[in-house]
């Protein structure tokens, strides 16, 4: 990490459960400021200095980045305060922490965590409990690919952190189960008209969805070595079965709402609460704050 450099106003955000002691946002966050020469900014809640003894575990944490010849920036603030601490720094990347294991494993969102996506006009990255840093770093970034602008955005931010990573990029897409059926129908059932007219026009939609991704990706990753996963599942699930197999998800948000902030959907919120890898969400109008950290990373590998 390029710790604390003076002149780069525009640090990563990480936010630090000193209750928990989980460190999860802290070790990604650690990991986007190596690759972005971006400081890191540690931000913890109800322990300023009005708030008595410090904590152990932020006396833990303090004491494990100094270890690591680190000299962190870590800024207590008032519980109340935490997500505008959050998204008042002009971060270029909030990191936060899921809440705690819920049923049949699920990491469940906190109210923290709904705030910041919903206030945030930076990326949003969402680290799962218990995630570890690959010890060979990045080595597949995934984007999760809808026709939409969203979808578009996610797909430019994954080639790009892709090519800054040296990774591969895979570029997924989840399509309805019932188009999977298409692929069941031969040609000579076609041909004797066997099948369903409606089931014909699901089949173009298909055909039609999978080449608007490969030309996104055309553009959007030229020089990256890629991967299309076309799923034929429920959006959340195909995407969370994904996640198991990259480093990073990048995802658009749903849409926007009030004061320009990210809606977080169904499919975004289950998926950043189950995912086995971090998932960056990209709120409505972000992309240029992406751009400018990934400019940035491309300027730190240059030498």
């Amino acid at each position: 990490m390029a710790s604390q450099q003076s002149g780069v106003a525009r640090p990563v955000v990480a936010a630090f459960s000193a209750e928990s002691g989980r460190t999860e946002p802290v070790e990604f966050g650690l990991a986007a400021s190596a690759i972005t020469g971006a400081p890191l900014v540690v931000v913890t809640a109800g322990h300023g200095a009005d708030a008595g003894e410090e904590p152990g575990t932020l006396t833990a944490l303090r004491a494990e980045l100094e270890g690591r010849g680190l000299t962190p920036d870590i800024r207590a603030v008032a519980a109340n305060r935490l997500t505008d601490a959050l998204t008042g720094l002009d971060a270029r990347l909030v990191v936060l922490g899921t809440s705690h294991r819920g049923t049949a494993g699920a990491a469940l969102l906190g109210t923290t965590v709904e705030r910041v996506i919903h206030a945030s006009a930076c990326p949003v990255a969402v680290v799962p409990h218990g995630y570890r840093r690959p010890e060979g770093g990045l080595r597949t970034i995934g984007a999760a690919f809808a026709p939409t602008d969203e979808g578009r955005a996610a797909l430019h931010v994954a080639a790009r952190l892709a090519g800054v990573a040296g990774a591969r990029l895979r570029a997924i897409t989840v399509l309805s189960p019932d188009h999977a059926a298409e692929q069941s129908h031969g040609l000579l059932a076609r041909q004797h008209q066997d099948v369903d007219p409606a089931e014909g026009e699901a089949a173009r939609e298909r055909l039609h969805e999978v080449a608007q991704l490969r030309e996104a990706l055309a553009a959007a990753a030229q020089g990256i070595d890629t991967d299309v996963d076309v799923l034929f599942n429920d959006p959340a699930d195909g995407l969370l079965a994904a996640s198991r197999h990259v480093d990073v998800l990048v995802m658009g948000s749903r849409g926007r709402g009030a004061r320009r902030a990210v809606i977080l959907g169904s499919v975004s919120r289950k998926v950043a609460e189950r995912a086995e890898c971090p998932v960056v969400v990209l709120p409505h109008g972000a992309l240029e704050v992406a751009d400018a950290l990934l400019a940035q990373a491309e300027a730190h590998r240059a030498p």
